[in-house]
């Protein structure tokens, strides 16, 4: 007796809101879990293998050997599925004696040595119809004699398989498992957010986004040039790690690492200045929050959604959405058309104080200070040395920002930030109300394009 296998892969996934067979889980499309531990497996009794799909990624996979068959009606349900599976079964002439399992592709839970002692043990149970269950709860993959496909095929709409175990309980295998491994993805995590920069700007999105129980991966360069360090989650590719308002970030070496970083409650960090891996990981979102003042190379085709942080992005064109980011009245504007306004190369006003608050290095070399972030200083007074040029205080204030110590400076690089404002001491270790309010819209944007979103559904 052979096993045939049949894996139905053809569902619009109403519930979950999108394909969630081709979407990623651990860095991996969630039907390869299936497809994968399949091809592995060496069985000897083991037939043909069958794929059915309305899907293209699936279908053309060349990395599976499996016999593929579109589905172009999935509108009829699994039952259609079924016959599909069955009807390209036969015609490959499967024997009488033989038997076919089904097995749906959003299980990625279900271990191989689950799948293979299953149909070893339905193989000398002496029944017709087998399943995998957990206590009570009897789920998939379902096995059935050749006997039973005449049934099978009288099957309609969304009427499975369980319908026929039901009616011959007395015929019926039942390979215990963990309820864990039963688990389909029925439900989209919340969507995956990919933020290229991890400066003080664009920590205030991942944080937001992150509160909001979004995925968010953020991208940053090899040597961050973060002023604002105490709230900047770029710091993390130098420390390893760095947490800002109770969050914590970490590096990863991989993008693979990023789940066991959410698992954990942290927030992943990859060193990746081109954005290579926005691709491979196909996010629903990306946010350019490089704040570089033009467009480093994001693109409208990255994601479903993609937003540009301040000027140098045109919505419509090269982002979706743009976000206005200057202070004034206009912080926050969402844009869908057009650009935000011009960058002037003035900081906004402070407390009176708009460029005398900003320091840039007066030389090549590397940054040594002699203050620390959130030192209260003085008009005059000396800073830091870049090479052997001395820095000086430029107003009265507190120093809430400053670049690493040693990092090496071009002249003219923003290396400082004074704060006119003494009595805000926090604030140096605070995320910035210009960051909440950018991060705000960010989210608003977000979520009125879920809600479309689900309109269309």
């Amino acid at each position: 007796m052979k096993i045939h296998l049949i894996l139905l892969a053809a569902g619009n996934s109403r519930r979950f809101g999108g394909n969630k067979l081709v979407s990623f889980l651990n860095g991996k499309p969630l039907y390869q879990y299936l497809t994968d531990r399949l091809e592995k497996m060496e069985l000897s009794f083991l037939g043909e293998k069958i794929i059915v799909s309305q899907y293209e990624e699936i279908l053309n996979d060349r990395e599976n050997n499996y016999i593929t068959v579109e589905n172009k009606h999935p509108e009829y349900g699994i039952a259609y599925s079924i016959s599909l599976g069955l009807h390209t079964l036969i015609e490959h002439g499967a024997d009488e004696e033989d038997a076919v399992c089904f097995f749906v592709c959003d299980q990625p839970y279900l271990s191989r040595n689950t799948i293979e002692q299953f149909l070893k043990g339905y193989q000398v149970s002496g029944k017709g119809i087998g399943c995998v269950g957990a206590g009570e709860r009897l789920g998939n993959p379902v096995v059935f004699q050749m006997s039973y496909v005449k049934e099978l095929l009288s099957l309609t709409e969304d009427t499975g398989g369980k319908a026929v175990v039901k009616k011959h309980l007395d015929d019926l295998y039942v390979y215990q498992v963990e309820k864990e491994e039963l688990e389909d993805i029925d439900y989209r995590k919340k969507s995956l957010v990919i933020v290229r920069g991890a400066g003080d700007l664009a920590s205030g999105v991942i944080y937001r986004m992150y509160r909001e129980g979004y995925r968010v991966l953020a991208l940053e360069t090899e040597k961050p040039a973060c002023i604002r360090r105490q709230v900047s989650y770029g710091e993390a590719v130098y420390d390893g790690k760095t947490e800002v308002e109770g969050v914590t970030a970490v590096r990863i070496s991989e993008w693979k690492e990023m789940e066991t970083c959410w698992s954990e409650g942290v927030i992943p960090i990859l060193i990746d200045e081109s954005g290579n891996s926005i691709e491979r990981m196909k996010p629903e979102i990306v946010i350019d929050a490089i704040l570089a003042k033009k467009n480093l190379g994001t693109t409208k085709n990255m994601a479903p959604l993609t937003i540009g942080l301040g000027p140098g992005f045109t919505a419509g064109e090269d982002v979706d959405i743009v976000i206005e980011t200057m202070r004034g009245d206009t912080l926050g504007k969402i844009y869908h058309q057009g650009r935000a306004l011009p960058n002037t190369g003035v900081p906004g006003m402070i407390a009176g104080y708009a460029k005398e608050r900003v320091l840039h290095a007066p030389a090549n070399g590397k940054m040594h200070a002699v203050h620390e972030i959130g030192d209260i200083v003085k008009k005059g007074e000396l800073l830091a040395y870049v090479g052997e040029t001395p820095v000086y205080a430029t107003i009265d204030g507190i120093l809430r920002g400053m670049i690493r110590e040693n990092y090496e400076v071009t002249k003219g690089l923003k290396i400082m930030d004074i704060d006119p404002r003494i009595s805000e001491l926090n604030q140096c270790f605070l995320i910035s109300d210009k960051a909440k309010k950018i991060a705000n819209s960010v989210y608003e944007t977000v979520k009125h394009w879920e809600k479309g979103q689900e309109d269309v559904l």
